[in-house]
């Protein structure tokens, strides 16, 4: 009976997969056609945006019409911010109606800010067929290269509200599928690892160990999708940190004291699994999660800049599995998908221009040229009009006419008292902390005076691969304050008492501190990317001191 199941099961997941397959046909050959005309269909993606956002508050507000060119429609409207939003999408999220468009607002998907704690970005129906208009290309394009994903079950990470948010929005907003339209997410539903139900858990703890019970159970996942590849390895960390209450859900099938934080959840069970984490005497290894994942066919995460890195630790924990890098995605939009081992515009989606980084001057999408130094500036049906996003990109070349790109890492710098500091500075910061073997630098945090007594400092967060001596941690902290110092603007503040000298904190838990930072800003577990160059902005710095000091 369990073979006849086993084989049925075979059979559903990979009909289910085929049918999803046919039905993102459409999307993917209009995408292709597209490729190859992207000032035809950007000018006709730009007039159907119009259509619904020039009836709407802002489109009066702009004296925008439909029939407008781009060239008249550059004229009319500034390149905009969150900030120059934000009042009107408080009136929308309080009840006011045609705000930004004259469709109506599905959800208002929370995301953190530079300058506020949150920002809502609104999500139309305009907008969520942009998103699809992305989604169907990749997942035909991913099905078509790694026929490995019809074979088994997925995984689509959840976008991991923070506990104190889950009380105050709706379940929806917690759930990715709703993103997608009905057929997908009928389709996505029957080949998923894990049920909706765990982002409805009471806190992103509880949901997060659901999530590892089910994808523990579940022998035939075939794909794994999760934005950050620090959150994966997380997950994998605590597989080894809850190992006894895991070993216990998954032999009796029951939640045990978590029960009432999963309500209305089936819990898995896997007695093979079981017994394989009882005996098992390691740390996490690639040989135990081969042994968990024998189909694992696929892992997408992001792989660039600042997550290359910890992209690498995942691919070397999975091996049976091939690895494919995330384009850039942002709760604002969507800018690039990976199609065909290249990263192009999502040429069907938004409207899109683009800064040129060294002259200012802003590029339609069909004028960029190679190896330019871009940031991209976003038109969506959500409504938001030439929104710029913080996101430097290279263009790497061209998919027939259309321009691909590499993603350069974010553009926010810090500037604590004039010294000018860059994530890529940041970045040789943590190379050449990394030169020690025993090490794996997170991230540096610019950390504010917190009394007027103090000087502000940068702090080296960094993660043990293995005992590290008090010697080393000096020369370690010594060959960051000698890389910061060759900065002008460092060296010159330093000079004139306005920094403390850096300092170094390793620890086990370091991106746990990190994360915390990143959730009391409301930032979205499962999406956190660990940046190089953090500025630490909430109200407890002294939990580096006690770090270091330990």
């Amino acid at each position: 009976m369990v073979l006849i199941n086993g084989i049925t099961r075979k059979i559903a997941h990979k009909f289910t997969h085929k049918t999803a397959q046919n039905l993102s046909a459409r999307g993917y050959k209009q995408f292709c056609k597209a490729l190859a005309q992207p000032q035809a269909v950007q000018r006709e993606k730009l007039s159907s945006l119009l259509k619904v956002i020039a009836p709407s508050v802002s489109g009066k507000k702009y004296n925008l019409s439909s029939s407008l060119c781009y060239e008249e429609f550059i004229r009319k409207v500034p390149i905009t911010e969150y900030s120059d939003w934000a009042e009107q999408i408080d009136k929308a999220r309080a009840g006011s109606r045609k705000e930004l468009s004259v469709e109506a607002n599905e959800r208002f998907q929370p995301t953190s800010g530079s300058t506020s704690k949150i920002k809502w970005i609104p999500y139309t129906q305009s907008f969520l067929n942009e998103l699809d208009a992305a989604i169907s290309p990749w997942m035909m394009d991913m099905y078509m290269h790694h026929p490995g994903m019809l074979k088994g079950t997925h995984y689509w990470s959840l976008s991991w509200m923070p506990t104190e948010l889950r009380r105050t929005i709706s379940g929806a907003v917690n759930d990715d599928l709703k993103l997608l339209p009905w057929w997908k997410r009928l389709f996505m539903g029957l080949t998923s690892s894990v049920p909706e139900g765990v982002s409805l858990a009471d806190t992103s703890e509880d949901s997060q160990f659901a999530t590892l019970c089910y994808l523990l159970a579940d022998k035939s996942l075939s794909f794994l999708s999760v934005w950050s590849p620090t959150f994966a390895l997380t997950l994998f960390d605590n597989i080894i940190k809850h190992k006894l209450e895991l070993v216990s859900v998954l032999a009796t099938g029951k939640w045990g004291e978590r029960e009432p934080a999963l309500p209305g959840l089936k819990c898995p069970r896997s007695q093979r699994v079981a017994e394989l984490l009882l005996h098992w005497k390691g740390g996490i290894s690639a040989e135990l999660l081969q042994q968990i994942w024998p189909k694992l066919a696929l892992v997408s995460a992001w792989d660039t800049s600042s997550s290359a890195t910890w992209a690498s630790k995942l691919q070397n924990l999975l091996p049976q599995s091939e690895f494919q890098g995330k384009g850039l995605w942002a709760t604002e939009g969507v800018v690039t998908i990976p199609f065909q081992n290249q990263y192009p515009l999502a040429i069907c989606s938004h409207f899109y221009e683009f800064i040129d980084l060294d002259t200012e001057e802003v590029f339609p999408a069909w004028k960029l040229k190679q190896d330019q130094l871009v940031r991209p500036v976003l038109t969506t049906g959500s409504g938001l009009l030439r929104y710029a996003m913080k996101d430097k990109l290279r263009v790497s070349g061209f998919l027939q006419d259309c321009p691909c790109f590499e993603f350069l890492g974010r553009l926010d710098g810090i500037d604590l008292v004039g010294e000018k500091m860059s994530p890529e500075i940041a970045l040789e910061i943590m190379k050449s902390a990394e030169q020690n073997p025993r090490l794996t630098a997170i991230t540096v945090f610019a950390v504010p005076a917190n009394t007027p007594n103090e000087k502000p400092f940068y702090l080296l967060l960094c993660e043990p691969n293995s005992k590290i001596t008090e010697l080393e941690m000096k020369q370690v902290a010594a060959n960051a304050e000698a890389e910061l110092k060759a900065c002008f603007h460092y060296q010159l503040a330093r000079d004139l008492g306005q920094l403390g000298t850096l300092k170094v904190c390793c620890s086990q838990n370091a991106r746990d501190l990190y994360y915390s930072r990143c959730e009391a800003r409301g930032m979205v577990v499962g999406n956190i990317k660990i940046e190089p160059l953090v500025l630490w902005d909430i109200d407890t710095p002294n939990v580096f001191l006690d770090a270091i000091a330990a």
